[in-house]
């Protein structure tokens, strides 16, 4: 392998060449560098560049990948080691986070979708899906499944299918009556992504639809979710943040990028604490800063808006206990030019629910790791001044935070217990825990202790 193409649609990007030590370069297309509606595929990929070196491309392309056990499964389903990112990515990176395809262009003429009751011959939707999770807890994404491409970050076990309204033609948004799930093939754009429920973390389902819900509810952009069932079992599905309508009906494909891709820090590094330790939230917080600027080498700036939605993400997922939320549960939406955006809010659970899991939060606050209980006001003061924020302004955001969480988690429980599949009970469990945890730190608020 010498090298890999990067389209947009049938356009093509750049390329990744190969070097024989196996040191990646990324080069932009002329093409694209003088097109109008280009876009860079990184910030710490400006467009105006000659080429970008191995130390820039190779994390962006790791962090395309999926992680853990199914990074493992599908390299060995290809016979590739796992630590080849751009060998995989070659393989299945025809539909990926964000709007990129990787090898060959995605034409719109060759598009296709099979809808998951056809192709397993279950008439009855939730059948299907199910059949469609045993199917691919054997082979991740549809390894080798003929016309499919697909890659998704993260190491949750999750699909990504597209919805077909009553014509057979892809829709945006979420499922309603008389719509289908369908497998995209031929470089098609995915609409969802659908996360299954896990035994090992019972309530998973419930648990990140009652987050978003409520993150929603209180004012924050938050990816649109519902839940759904599949025969005995349930599953979240997700309305894809990274699409767009098009002209007649078409799905455009919009361009995001994580926060260890902006960081350039490999997934393995994602959380704060290791032997190679990860983003601080300070680095969070500082994408688009100067330091960050000078680091690489970079004119992208981080809007003021989109550095308060930022600030608001990282204050609610403390409130929520949300302590998985690492480097890569933040993105960036990255339109033409320069044009930069938050992401909506995805990805979002309380840990209160599972206390043997790992209670700490992925970076640590005030210099040193901390569970939910520990939050008090001196760690917010130190979040502001990272943030370079007034740490009274701070406290007054976190407060009035607590207050819109307090008054919407009646309605948003409420509306989430009438999903079919939905345990009410569990909802009803999980927002007493996150309420109460809020209420904590708000109790906390005026207090310096550590």
């Amino acid at each position: 392998m010498t090298g890999v193409a990067v389209f947009y649609d049938r356009f093509e990007l750049g390329t990744i060449a190969v070097a024989p030590d196996g040191r990646l370069t990324f080069r932009y297309d002329p093409r694209w560098q003088g097109a109008g509606g280009a876009f860079a595929v990184s910030l710490t990929l400006p467009l105006g560049r000659d080429s970008h070196p191995d130390a820039r491309i190779a994390p962006w392309i790791a962090n395309l990948l999926p992680e853990e056990a199914q990074l493992g499964t599908l390299a060995g389903r290809l016979g590739l080691a796992r630590a080849d990112s751009l060998a995989i990515l070659r393989e299945i990176g025809g539909d990926t986070a964000g709007a990129l395809s990787f090898d060959a262009p995605s034409e719109r003429a060759a598009w296709r979708w099979t809808a998951l009751s056809d192709h397993y011959a279950r008439p009855d939707p939730a059948a299907a899906l199910a059949r469609h999770f045993d199917d691919l807890a054997e082979r991740p994404f549809l390894i080798g499944e003929d016309g499919v491409r697909l890659s998704l970050a993260g190491g949750q076990r999750k699909s990504a299918l597209a919805v077909l309204g009553p014509d057979g033609g892809p829709k945006l948004g979420l499922p309603g009556a008389g719509d289908r799930l369908a497998i995209p093939r031929n470089g098609a754009p995915s609409t969802v992504i659908v996360k299954p429920d896990n035994p090992h973390l019972p309530g998973i389902v419930e648990n990140e639809a009652y987050c978003l819900a409520l993150a929603h509810a209180i004012g924050i952009e938050a990816a649109q979710a519902d839940i759904v069932t599949a025969g005995n079992r349930s599953a979240l599905i997700v309305a894809r943040y990274d699409r767009a309508p098009g002209r007649d009906g078409q799905i455009l494909r919009r361009h995001q990028e994580d926060l260890a891709q902006a960081l350039g820090v490999l997934p393995g590094r994602k959380y704060q604490r290791g032997t190679l330790p990860g983003p601080s939230v300070a680095d969070l917080l500082g994408v688009g800063g100067a330091g960050w600027q000078a680091r690489f080498d970079s004119p992208a700036t981080l809007p003021a808006g989109a550095r308060a939605r930022l600030i608001d993400q990282l204050i609610f997922n403390i409130l929520v206990a949300n302590t998985d939320a690492h480097a890569k549960n933040y993105s960036l939406l990255l339109g033409p030019g320069d044009a930069v955006r938050m992401a909506p809010l995805y990805d979002v659970s309380t840990v209160l629910a599972w206390p043997w899991v790992n209670q700490y939060f992925a970076q640590n606050i005030a210099g040193r790791k901390r569970k939910p209980g520990d939050i008090a006001g001196r760690h917010w003061d130190a979040i502001a001044a990272e943030a370079g924020l007034n740490p009274r302004q701070m406290r007054l955001r976190v407060a009035a935070m607590v207050d819109r969480i307090v008054a919407n988690g009646p309605a948003t429980l409420r509306r989430l217990e009438a999903s079919p599949g939905a345990d009410a009970a569990t909802l009803r469990h999980l927002a007493a825990l996150i309420e109460a945890n809020a209420l904590r730190i708000l109790g906390r608020l005026d207090s310096d202790a550590d």
